[in-house]
């Protein structure tokens, strides 16, 4: 299939067509450490438990999101990512306070995940040495991919 310059499609290969959109042929996508850092670095509205590590794919997105020009343009890329893996955490009960929901692990730091109200945010912001964290709600997101 061919693209031409001014934008239209040939189809003459109905193997595959291809619409213009998002490609990311060539763009290297975001360490794994830094690219957790930054999505948790984030509030999310609802409460949401992480479920599944982050892809070659959503760590390109994650790229994208790095070099957005705009908030909106930033956070879509944010949140399609957040919600590829994470799964809803049924409704909270009513609290006075941030609700533990589960802690992320990564190398030798946690990031304990708090649903705050009406997001889920990292509570302390940055995460926090593993070695002040109990082990009994740890969810690992290691390189050798460790999932609870």
């Amino acid at each position: 299939m061919r693209v031409s310059a001014d934008g239209y499609l040939d189809i003459s290969n109905n193997r595959r067509i291809r619409t213009p959109g998002y490609y990311d042929h060539g763009l290297e996508p975001v360490p794994e450490g830094e690219a957790i850092a930054f999505l948790l670095s984030h509030a999310f509205r609802g409460h949401r438990r992480i479920v599944r590590p982050l892809s070659l794919q959503q760590r390109k997105r994650l790229r994208l999101a790095l070099w957005a020009d705009s908030v909106s343009e930033r956070m879509t890329l944010v949140d399609r990512v957040w919600r590829a893996i994470t799964e809803q955490v049924t409704a909270m009960p009513d609290a006075n306070g941030p609700q533990l929901l589960q802690v992320i692990r990564f190398g030798d730091w946690a990031y304990p995940l708090y649903a705050d109200g009406e997001v889920t945010r990292v509570i302390p912001l940055g995460g926090m040495p593993l070695a002040e964290v109990s082990s009994e709600l740890v969810f690992e997101l290691d390189v050798e991919r460790k999932t609870a």
